[in-house]
């Protein structure tokens, strides 16, 4: 029987998934058991309260994606905003040589797993349901590439859980008893990324936050853990030097925004998808290409047309 959090963590407004919309996954890789007693069990899971009896895990459990990691956790409801800081963010974080670990959920966690995969850095993904389940929209597909790219899937919960309110807070302090550092991108005044940021506070991690809109729902309450001093506000500048790397990324970013200015000079205004089939880059990339365009006012999208300034 597993412990569970206090009565106000425990009723926390946690998504809650509905029976029905679980089901078994297609799985690729099999599934293995690790306890606290085998050599390879994470040692930085060893003190986590409540102390955790065993994990299931899926893909090859290899110590090294252990040794250096870093949680980048948010928003379900991910914003563009979300998207481009998460495009910035994560690669530095992959080139600074981190894992990146996060909950599978969609939004803020999936945009994670996938740039950092997008960026051959290694990924950990903890489930809060059983592991051979697909509780969340693009999970199952997600995990395989995680697998196949020598990440691990974990989970507390045997094969065949289905997820109940309670595990996500539980599944939240192996996220952050597996990190160095907490990384939120997007947090509503009920998210559940704030229950991510009281284990990293009783857990004494560091945690980052990014600073969002006084106008933004989805912000409210990463700015408010930052206004009470337990979330440092992340800036550009530090997230540079994560990396180390400021001055190269920054040139390649200088010449990603001239060559589409130059387009959208030639051709005229065109759609992200015109971009993309004129560049041969992907929706994705030119989104943050062109929201850091336009918040340098080089260009300006309307009507879904992008367009120079």
């Amino acid at each position: 029987m597993h412990r569970t959090l206090p009565r106000a963590l425990f009723f926390m407004n946690l998504l809650i998934i509905s029976r029905n919309s679980c089901h078994t996954g297609e799985v690729n890789e099999g599934i293995g058991e690790i306890y606290p007693e085998d050599n390879s069990f994470p040692r930085s899971l060893i003190k986590v309260a409540p102390n955790i009896k065993k994990l299931w895990y899926r893909g090859t459990f290899d110590d090294a994606i252990f040794d250096k990691c870093v949680a980048v956790v948010g928003s379900r409801h991910m914003s563009r905003y979300g998207k481009q800081v998460i495009s910035e963010l994560v690669p530095r974080l992959i080139l600074a040589g981190y894992s990146i670990v996060s909950g599978l959920m969609y939004g803020i966690d999936q945009e994670a797993h996938k740039i950092a995969l997008q960026n051959n850095g290694k990924v950990i993904a903890v489930l809060g349901y059983g592991i051979d389940y697909d509780c969340e929209e693009g999970a199952t597909m997600l995990a395989n590439k995680i697998v196949e790219n020598g990440g691990a899937i974990l989970s507390e919960y045997a094969p065949g859980s289905i997820s109940q309110r309670w595990m996500f807070p539980q599944r939240n302090r192996i996220v952050v008893g597996l990190a160095e550092s907490v990384f939120i991108v997007e947090a509503g005044e009920k998210s559940g990324s704030l229950n991510t940021a009281e284990w990293a506070i009783k857990m004494k991690k560091k945690i980052y936050g990014v600073p969002g809109s006084m106008f933004s729902s989805t912000s409210m309450g990463i700015n408010r853990l930052i206004a009470s001093g337990q979330a440092k506000l992340l800036t550009m500048k530090e997230v540079e030097e994560w990396s180390g790397d400021a001055s190269r990324h920054e040139d390649k970013v200088l010449q990603s925004h001239d060559e589409l200015t130059t387009i959208l000079k030639i051709d005229g205004p065109m759609s992200v998808n015109e971009l993309s089939r004129k560049t041969g880059k992907s929706v994705g990339d030119l989104l943050a290409q062109l929201l850091q365009a336009e918040l340098k006012g080089q260009v300006n999208e309307e009507r879904s047309l992008w367009k120079v300034v």
